[in-house]
C-alpha cells in the first residue's frame, strides 16, 4: 500500500497575505516628502532674497511679517544662515545683513558671468571702439569692487588695478554712480558713514559738494572722476541697471588726463551708454 505523500515539514507555511501598498499611495508619500523639502528651500531662499533686496539691515520681525512666517522659524533659519556665514547679525542695531559668504558668492557669480559670457564681448568691443581701458565694478559693503577689466591694446593704462581691487565710493566714477542711483534711504545711510578724506587735490571733501555732484550725476546719467582718486587719470562711468531699474554695476572708461581731459570725457558718452544698456540686458537673461 502506497503511503500518502506528507508535506515537507521543512517548507515554510504560507503567511497570511500582507496588505499590498498601492503604488499610487507610495507615489503620493514621495510627493509629499519632496514638496516639504521644496517648501523649506523656497522659504530659505525667500529669507535670503528679502535681506539682499532690502538694501539695509532688517529685523527678524521684518522678515517674519513680510514673508508671513512664524517668528520661531525665522529665528532658526537666521541662526543656521549665520553659522554658514550667509547672514550677519549687527549687534549694535540687532539688524540682519548680508554675510561675507553670501557677498563672496554674489561677487563670484558676477565675475564668472562677465568673464566667460557674452558680456566680456561687450567690454572688448567698447575698448576696441574707443581705444581706452575699461572696467566693470559693483558695490560690496561700502566699497566698489572691480570684477572685470580690459586694457587698451595700443596704450594700456598700467595701473595697479586687477579683478577684485577695491576703491572708495566718494572719489571714483563708479562709486559716485552708486551714491546717485541707490534708493534714498540706503544712500543717506552710506553718506552718513563716509569719511571724506582728500586722496588727491581734486577730491570732493565736503558733504554739500558731494551731494551737489550726486544731483548732477542723476541728471546727466553719467559720472566723471576728475582726477579725484588718481592724479593724471580721468574716468567716465555709466550705470548698469537690471530689469527692475536697480543699479547692479557700473562700467567705466579710464584714461590719462592728457588724452581724455575731464572737459572732453563726454565724447565717449554714446558708446558707453550703448555698452551699459547691453550689459544690463545680459544681466537679465543668459
Amino acid at each position: 500500500m502506497i503511503s500518502p505523500i506528507k508535506p515537507d515539514e521543512t517548507q515554510r507555511k504560507p503567511k497570511p497575505a500582507e496588505a499590498a501598498v498601492p503604488a499610487r499611495a507610495m507615489l503620493e508619500d514621495d510627493q509629499v516628502e519632496s514638496s516639504e523639502k521644496l517648501g523649506v528651500f523656497q522659504r530659505s531662499f525667500a529669507v535670503l532674497e528679502y535681506v539682499v533686496r532690502a538694501g539695509r539691515p532688517v529685523t527678524p520681525a521684518d522678515i517674519a511679517e513680510h514673508l508671513d512666517l512664524p517668528k520661531p522659524t525665522v529665528y532658526r533659519m537666521i541662526e543656521q544662515f549665520e553659522a554658514q556665514g550667509l547672514l550677519h547679525r549687527r549687534f549694535s542695531s540687532k539688524g540682519i545683513a548680508i554675510g561675507p559668504r553670501l557677498a563672496d558668492f554674489a561677487f563670484d557669480i558676477l565675475r564668472s558671468s562677465v568673464q566667460y559670457g557674452p558680456r566680456r564681448l561687450i567690454l572688448n568691443a567698447l575698448v576696441s571702439e574707443i581705444g581706452e581701458t575699461c572696467n566693470i565694478g559693483t558695490l560690496e559693503g561700502s566699497e566698489i569692487v572691480y570684477f572685470d577689466r580690459v586694457e587698451a591694446t595700443h596704450w594700456p593704462l598700467r595701473l595697479h588695478f586687477h579683478i577684485g581691487s577695491r576703491v572708495p565710493l566718494y572719489c571714483t566714477a563708479i562709486g559716485k554712480l552708486f551714491l546717485a542711483f541707490l534708493p534714498e534711504r540706503q544712500r543717506a545711510s552710506m553718506l552718513s558713514r563716509l569719511d571724506l578724506q582728500p586722496v588727491t587735490p581734486h577730491t570732493i571733501t565736503t558733504l554739500s559738494g558731494l551731494e551737489a555732484e550726486i544731483d548732477s550725476i542723476r541728471r546727466e546719467g553719467l559720472s566723471v572722476d576728475r582726477e579725484e582718486y588718481l592724479l593724471g587719470v580721468v574716468c567716465l562711468a555709466a550705470p548698469i541697471f537690471n530689469a527692475r531699474r536697480e543699479i547692479t554695476a557700473g562700467i567705466a572708461i579710464q584714461a590719462p588726463a592728457a588724452r581724455m581731459p575731464s572737459t572732453d570725457a563726454y565724447r565717449h558718452r554714446g558708446a558707453l551708454l550703448v555698452a551699459a544698456r547691453a550689459l544690463g540686458e545680459s544681466f537679465t537673461f543668459d
